[in-house]
């Protein structure tokens, strides 16, 4: 049980870096960070798919950046 909470707490803060980047390099987000965070988690349900996130930043995917960028369109509205 105490690795799965780990592994969740060291998912939690890749997925904040990657929101902070995303942020950076793409655009404010225009919703709540919890949000935001619940909605990077869908993006990257396949496994492994948050620590390879991770080992790659501060360079994100360009399906994440455009997936990103028409989703904080969305939110707006």
């Amino acid at each position: 049980m105490v690795d799965k909470i780990a592994q969740l707490d060291a998912d939690m803060a890749i997925l904040g870096q990657v929101a902070d980047e995303l942020e950076r390099q793409v655009s404010p987000s225009p919703v709540t960070r919890p949000l935001a965070i619940a909605w990077l988690t869908e993006w990257a349900r396949q496994p492994g798919a948050v620590p390879e996130l991770g080992r790659n930043l501060p360079h994100l995917p360009q399906s994440l950046k455009a997936a990103y960028l028409t989703w904080t369109h969305q939110s707006e509205g």
